[in-house]
């Protein structure tokens, strides 16, 4: 069925003719003569576009426009007017009116306007509906963690979000650095403007100056029109530098001007340009060091890090392992509209013990493919990927990852030790408290009293 189309105009020779054309053109047609009805119409059913007069007995056709659109702004309205009225016209679109049309008119005038409108109309839905993606990917419940660390990361994240403070985030590859940058994006005043994303590690380093700050035309062999570069689209938004300890030195004066003036200008140009934008790095390196061996400018450095995020490897965060297996799951499993598939106990200590070199990024690749082999409902064993299922679980038990670490908090070390020797104790009793606290050499209230101070009680083990 066709685009649904109300015509208001009390000429009754011109409402008639109109409709029976827009019919013969697929429209879905229905005509009034006058707002009042045409109002209750467009209350009453859906309507993509509506055409009216702009002079009407009784309620007015701006009149009729301003209800329309404070009853539902998508739809399209195109206004009807006699030359002597144009000046009225041109208020009506000041005032949301699409476009309008002088009397008299061609009906393949009209039509043209009305697709025009409705292709505009459909497009700005697709645009919305993509942004309402995008936005949703990056919501704070989309950052999985229940560990202290990743918990101090999203309260940093929502702190941050709100102003236009410079953030350096770093963490290792897979951790979900993009994720992090995303979200204090699309929670900020700037969440309706763009949100670049530059990889400057995977940028050829001849071609990266022109990809930021742009080239003019003729600025180098190849540049044969002006292109605007990544910080020019993201005027009144958020720009995204990951592996910005790629940059190479010369270029970081002109980062480091961007972040100091805010202006720049494109390559082989002279004319200065603003740069309203707010600026989001990342970095897998440890940049303090890259200072130190002279590959990274030091005043850069302090600009960049004002507000820093460290993201904690997975194998420093294991209990959230069970949370992310859980959110990869529903997210694989709703595209098919397939129920969520059970994890086998042995499964899940296969993949607590393992050690993510890969990290989040890993896991989840796991997950997906756990669910491409998985002939039944369960996530068992035997699904996941072959260098998985030979994993020592009893390796890791007391393994504490001591990795870019340069203090430790002795009672923090003795709380995850003890987290995981409770956790060993369940999984080789099946959650018999009994059996675990004989295991472990311990009353079985005291089991009960570090199963509820830990955080690990389940009510369901007995």
């Amino acid at each position: 069925m066709g685009s649904k189309v109300l015509i208001v105009d009390d000429e009754k020779l011109m409402r008639i003719s109109l409709e029976s054309q827009l019919k013969k053109e697929g429209y879905n047609v229905k005509s009034v003569d006058n707002a009042i009805d045409g109002l209750k119409m467009v209350m009453a059913e859906e309507y993509d576009a509506v055409v009216t007069d702009l002079r009407l007995s009784g309620m007015g056709g701006m009149e009729l426009l301003r209800e329309i659109k404070k009853y539902n702004p998508e739809i399209i309205v195109v206004i009807m007017t006699a030359y002597g009225t144009l000046e009225s016209a041109v208020s009506a679109i000041k005032e949301g009116a699409y476009d309008y049309i002088a009397k008299p008119f061609s009906t393949d005038e009209l039509i043209i306007k009305l697709q025009r409108a409705l292709h505009y109309k459909n497009t700005a839905a697709e645009v919305n509906r993509l942004r309402g993606e995008i936005q949703a990917e990056f919501e704070f419940c989309n950052i999985v963690g229940n560990s202290e660390a990743m918990k101090k990361v999203l309260e940093i994240v929502k702190g941050v979000s709100e102003r236009d403070t410079t953030v350096l985030i770093r963490g290792e590859s897979g951790t979900g650095k993009e994720k992090i940058a995303g979200a204090i994006h699309y929670h900020s005043r700037r969440k309706t403007g763009p949100f670049i994303r530059v990889s400057c590690a995977a940028l050829n380093r001849e071609i990266l100056e022109s990809e930021l700050f742009g080239h003019e035309k003729g600025a180098f062999t190849g540049a044969i029109k002006t292109r605007r570069g990544r910080f020019e689209l993201a005027d009144g938004g958020s720009i995204f530098l990951d592996d910005v300890d790629d940059i190479p030195l010369y270029m970081q004066v002109k980062l480091l001007r961007v972040l100091q003036e805010r202006t720049f200008e494109r390559v082989g140009g002279e004319e200065t340009l603003g740069a309203d934008v707010r600026i989001i790095c990342a970095t897998k390196k440890d940049l303090l060091e890259r200072v130190k061996e002279g590959h990274f400018r030091e005043d850069l450095f302090y600009r960049l890090n004002v507000v820093p995020i460290s993201i904690p490897p997975l194998r420093e965060r294991k209990e959230d392992i069970p949370l992310l297996v859980n959110y990869f799951l529903k997210n694989f499993v709703s595209q098919y509209e397939d129920a969520l598939p059970d994890v086998s106990q042995e499964t899940m200590n296969a993949l607590m013990a393992y050690n993510w070199p890969g990290n989040v990024r890993e896991l989840e690749n796991v997950i997906e493919h756990a669910i491409a082999f998985s002939k039944s409902k369960g996530i068992s064993l035997e699904t996941l990927p072959e260098y998985l299922k030979s994993v020592d679980i009893h390796k890791d038990l007391l393994s504490i990852d001591l990795y870019n670490k340069q203090m430790i908090n002795l009672q923090d070390a003795l709380t995850e030790v003890e987290k995981k020797l409770i956790q060993w104790a369940r999984q080789k009793t099946n959650g018999n408290q009994v059996k675990m606290a004989e295991i472990l050499g311990i009353p079985r209230t005291t089991l009960r009293n570090r199963l509820v101070k830990l955080q690990l009680f389940d009510k369901s083990i007995s």
